[in-house]
């Protein structure tokens, strides 16, 4: 057969490649990629002898999906899986990735070039069902919103219920607060304003925001306990708004697939760990002497409610750490989630993990949503007020007059 010039480079033209795969003439005519060239998809069958074609790597044209579109990173569902007209995924036994199997439907017929792009549960329901046997939660779970930034890779997305009450319900607080301190009535007997340059607001915000100076002065202990709490959160923080840009910006770059891979080493440990410290915060803060409360007049006193209801957010989240790592066939990598996956170990006999999955997601979501919510009308209110008090009360430095 003649090689032509086409679109694609020295090869085949569409028509030529029809000349021989009959089979997939009308097959292709009907596909989303109509209109592309085999060879853009099958560059391997630029040479005439092309019997054996390597799997067509669809991240040569598309980028992975975000969490908002997807609600996961699904890092280790193959795409596929997913877009294979009448397709039945399995996981792989070996690796544990979400491959299309190679068969489709009862009563329908394979069509190779058939990808189609499903919106809504329809899509999901591939994988998401009762008695699944690929590691995926029976139920179809949203996309993790605003709430899970503090703590995870998430999104801005607040479409779901649990975040739409907690944020209005936080919302509201929050306007009463300024509402009380726009009117001066803060209880300290004047309003706060700010009173120093720039330079000096910076300073305030390193030292005494980000270092807690002012509050390892008066208490060290105490500022170890919020050092344990205020960090980890701080630096999950900082991971999961990393993981979101290059999801975003960069999706098909290894480090944005490692940062958003939950099996990945690295960020197993690094999330179990930040876990660890935060509930050891929690735990201290919890079981401190009392004559220590009460010596350091000018902080907050700590809202026994609120401490106990994080550590119980940490708590079940390393239980749902552990059920998605059972659910999942102990996947490589999930190991190095040293608390997670020791829980996971004790899970062998439990039976319908994926039924209980999305139970327990919920949990951990509702408790992070009365969190939230409830930041306004408590003690931890702090955590927003503080910054601003000990910015409010920066002051340029004055040089004594002789």
């Amino acid at each position: 057969m003649a090689a032509a010039q086409n679109d694609a480079g020295d090869g085949y033209t569409n028509s030529q490649c029809a000349e021989c795969h009959e089979e997939m003439a009308d097959d292709n005519a009907a596909s989303v990629h109509k209109d592309i060239q085999c060879l853009e998809c099958h560059a391997q069958a630029v040479e005439e002898d092309h019997e054996a074609l390597a799997a067509v790597n669809c991240r040569q044209c598309h980028a992975p999906h975000d969490e908002k579109v997807i609600h996961d990173a699904h890092t280790r569902v193959t795409c596929k899986a997913c877009h294979q007209k009448d397709g039945i995924p399995v996981a792989e036994p070996v690796t544990g990735l979400v491959i299309f199997s190679g068969n489709v439907l009862p009563g329908r017929k394979l069509l190779p070039h058939q990808m189609v792009v499903e919106r809504g549960d329809s899509l999901c329901q591939k994988c998401h069902f009762k008695g699944n046997a690929l590691g995926a939660s029976s139920m179809i779970l949203p996309a993790k919103s605003i709430l899970c930034m503090p703590c995870h890779a998430a999104t801005f997305s607040i479409g779901d219920r649990t975040t739409l009450l907690s944020l209005l319900v936080f919302v509201v607080g929050m306007c009463g607060v300024c509402v009380i301190w726009l009117s001066g009535n803060t209880g300290r007997g004047s309003s706060h304003k700010f009173r120093g340059g720039f330079s000096d607001l910076m300073v305030k915000m390193v030292t005494d925001v980000f270092f807690l100076r002012r509050l390892f002065r008066l208490s060290p202990a105490r500022w170890l306990i919020h050092a344990l709490i205020y960090y980890p959160i701080l630096i999950r923080l900082a991971f999961g708004m990393t993981s979101l840009g290059l999801s975003l910006i960069l999706p098909d770059t290894d480090l944005a697939r490692a940062m958003l891979d939950k099996n990945n080493p690295l960020r197993g440990m690094l999330f179990d760990l930040t876990g660890l410290m935060i509930f050891a915060g929690v735990a201290a803060a919890l079981f401190r002497p009392k004559e220590d409360l009460q010596m350091i007049a000018n902080l907050p006193k700590p809202g026994r409610t609120m401490t106990m209801l994080l550590g119980l957010i940490v708590l079940v989240g390393f239980i749902l750490e552990s059920l998605r790592i059972a659910m999942t066939g102990w996947p490589s990598g999930a190991q190095y989630a040293f608390i997670g996956y020791g829980l996971s170990l004790l899970l062998k006999s439990v039976q319908e993990i994926t039924n209980i999955y999305g139970y327990v997601w919920y949990v951990h979501t509702i408790l992070t949503g009365v969190f939230i919510a409830l930041i306004p009308f408590t003690r931890m209110l702090h955590i927003i007020t503080a910054p601003v008090v000990l910015m409010a009360d920066a002051r340029p430095r004055v040089q004594p007059n002789h």
